[in-house]
């Protein structure tokens, strides 16, 4: 009783092969349907192995109240001492001349090599001494400063084995200042035995207009600027960094000439530069709050002014990404910012980046060169439940340049230095990248659908061909 139950329960009943006809088009078709069959099951394993990504927007609720900005940028005109970075943003904060993590580098504007801090300069021509400097004669020194232009500053420069010469501007207060001191100074200069003989004192108003070919040449971006030319030579020189009184003044010149009888070398108090140019790499990060703001690198100084239309904010962005913040035991290193692998988390990294490896040059004098930062964080949700939180962002680049700008104007409104910034927003939404894998039911369903939809759509066409060509045959 119960096989024969069991028997009337088969729904795949089999019929006798005398009672079946098979035909050698039929077995065509049988093959075509298995090969079709296992390509079909074939790629949809494949997809089955394989993990798909699905993208939401959702409100960021899980916020930190701080997050990292880290950036290698290089200022390729811009020298460090005058580099400052600060930090604005909406809540009132204000940083100004950041120093805290961050690290920067001299380096040429020439090739971009880093500069040691006693690294000496490097020219492919020599001067040589003006013949006409051996005659100058002790007569031809007085009391008055000789005020330089771009038409006898080599001359002067050759007539004494040691120059200092002062670049300023009527405008800027500290080249008023040191106005009386420089007066006294030249003349206790010129009233020294030993000093009248090797020595000189000069100066450059940098607004004349037969001077300002001069200043551009010799990169004069702030005032006063007191530079020391040494054996006759007016394409290399040292910056005086010691104290602007005529004791100072008068006690570094006398060790100079001193050393320079003895062929010592540099002085101590002397900032060694290159005509050519010097720049700054500045590497590490800033805490930032997650509202908008703006980082700003500009020239700032507090015993010297700047003349906008001879500053230059080119600039070369090696890295600068977005971080979740990191605690203090974990903080970055700054000699590594800028290797991908060092900021990486599962195969993702920690901070998406749209500013890498691009330059921006400034094509036009007392230009800002402003970037506009949409910032967006993003998470990604792994397939076994781990999530890594980075900042994905856009950016938009502008040079803006002020209407009203005059190149020696009093007013410090009309003497806007140029400078490059960093302008970011992030977002209140969050992009959430999740790994999804398809379950093992899905699979299987999929896979009796295949196999049964093929088995069905051949046995169609086997009955067709079938019938049809037995009518064929009828007729």
């Amino acid at each position: 009783a119960g096989a024969n139950a069991l028997r009337r329960a088969h729904f795949y009943r089999k019929l006798p092969s005398e009672l079946t006809d098979s035909t050698s088009l039929g077995g065509v078709v049988s093959l075509t349907g298995i090969v079709v069959s296992m390509v079909l099951v074939y790629h949809l394993t494949c997809s089955y192995m394989q993990t798909s990504l699905r993208t939401n927007l959702v409100l960021d609720l899980d916020t930190d109240d701080h997050i990292l900005l880290a950036f290698n940028i290089t200022m390729e005109r811009l020298p460090c001492r005058f580099s400052s970075i600060d930090l604005f943003d909406e809540t009132g904060t204000k940083r100004l001349n950041i120093t805290q993590d961050l690290v920067k580098v001299r380096v040429s504007s020439a090739d971009g090599h880093h500069l040691e801090a006693a690294e000496e300069e490097e020219w492919t021509d020599e001067p040589g001494r003006d013949d006409e400097a051996e005659v100058a004669t002790q007569e031809e020194d007085h009391a008055d400063i000789q005020e330089l232009d771009g038409s006898d500053f080599n001359l002067f420069i050759s007539h004494k084995d040691l120059v200092m010469v002062a670049f300023g501007a009527p405008w800027c207060p500290f080249s008023a200042r040191l106005t009386p001191i420089w007066n006294q100074f030249s003349q206790a200069v010129q009233m020294d035995a030993m000093l009248i003989h090797m020595a000189a004192v000069a100066r450059v108003d940098c607004t004349q207009d037969r001077a300002r070919e001069l200043c551009s040449t010799q990169q004069i971006h702030a005032f006063p600027t007191i530079r020391i030319y040494r054996s006759h030579n007016t394409h290399s020189h040292e910056e005086y960094r010691g104290d602007r009184t005529v004791n100072e003044l008068f006690q570094f010149i006398t060790e100079a000439a001193e050393m320079e009888e003895a062929d010592v070398g540099w002085h101590p108090l002397t900032h060694l530069t290159h005509i050519s140019g010097e720049g700054c790499q500045v590497t590490g990060h800033v805490r930032i709050s997650r509202v908008p703001g703006s980082l700003r690198i500009s020239a700032q100084s507090q015993i010297h002014s700047f003349d906008p239309l001879n500053m230059n904010v080119t600039h070369h962005v090696d890295q600068m990404m977005f971080i979740p913040f990191i605690p203090t035991d974990d903080a970055l290193d700054l000699q590594v910012l800028g290797d991908k692998d060092k900021y990486s988390e599962n195969g993702a990294v920690i901070g998406e980046q749209s500013l890498r490896r691009n330059t921006f040059t400034m094509h036009e004098q007392a230009t800002t060169l402003k970037h506009y930062l949409k910032v967006v964080p993003t998470r990604r949700v792994h397939l076994k439940g781990d999530k890594t939180d980075t900042y994905e962002y856009s950016n938009n680049y502008n040079e803006f340049r002020p209407t009203n700008l005059i190149r020696h104007a009093h007013e410090d409104h009309r003497r806007l230095v140029p400078n490059t910034v960093f302008s970011y927003d992030i977002s209140p939404y969050r992009v959430v990248h999740k790994e999804t894998a398809e379950s093992l039911g899905n699979y299987l369903t999929q896979l009796c659908a295949v196999v049964g939809g093929v088995f069905t759509v051949f046995g169609l066409i086997d009955a067709m061909l079938y019938n049809g060509i037995k009518a064929v045959k009828r007729d």
